[in-house]
């Protein structure tokens, strides 16, 4: 009575599975979906800059996105992020100082010396966190009140809540907004730079907070 009954128990558990794997397997490109669209947020905003997160170096496709804003007169300025890199580490072929390069890329563009802002930070661990931290106290001085950080694919999410945590007692105001240049939101489960970009920044998030870089509360 008692092996019936547990075949009975297993049988209904193995049913449940395989209804649910048919169901995922169903609805798998909106779920992927749902899934990128919660790693890279993003929204229309308006703020008093626009932090362009880069890391040794700048894509060009966050800088565009940048810009637009700039031109549509949703932000008042741009703020270029830089990670600090020894010259030993830096590209072949790339002798000059890159944070100068940018500076002086942007002001090719037309760009005035009151429209654009270059931030070096150290490499210290935990990356991001550190990043937020400096950048926006160096903003924090000049008065801003919001920005919007403009991110790389699905490093936005684990970017914008160390941009949020450390903006809080700063009183700026973060908004996210998520760049693809490389592969497309829409079907990067497809592209294979897409699930291994996916793939990371969704292990780096839960390393940040199991960690306790970012707190529980600010997982939204």
């Amino acid at each position: 009575m008692k092996n019936r009954k547990s075949k009975w128990i297993w049988g209904g558990i193995c049913l449940f599975v395989f209804i649910i794997a048919i169901l995922v397997f169903s609805f798998r490109e909106t779920i992927l979906l749902k899934a990128g669209r919660f790693m890279a947020p993003a929204g229309d905003y308006k703020a008093d800059v626009a932090i362009l997160e880069g890391a040794e170096f700048i894509r060009t496709g966050v800088v565009t996105s940048g810009m637009d804003l700039l031109s549509s007169g949703k932000v008042k300025r741009i703020v270029i992020v830089l990670q600090n890199i020894a010259p030993a580490h830096r590209p072949y072929g790339i002798n000059e100082n890159y944070p100068d390069i940018v500076k002086q890329k942007l002001k090719n563009l037309g760009l005035k010396e009151t429209e654009f802002k270059v931030i070096v930070v150290p490499i210290r661990h935990p990356v991001t966190l550190k990043e937020a931290e400096v950048a926006l106290e160096a903003l924090s001085k000049e008065n801003i009140k919001s920005a919007i950080l403009l991110s790389p694919g699905f490093h936005t999410r684990r970017s914008y809540l160390a941009y949020q945590y450390v903006g809080i007692p700063l009183q700026i105001k973060i908004f996210p907004s998520a760049c693809f240049t490389e592969y497309q939101l829409n079907n990067w489960w497809v592209q294979e730079l897409g699930v291994r970009d996916f793939t990371t920044e969704l292990f780096k998030l839960v390393y940040y907070l199991a960690g306790g870089y970012i707190p529980f509360k600010f997982y939204y």
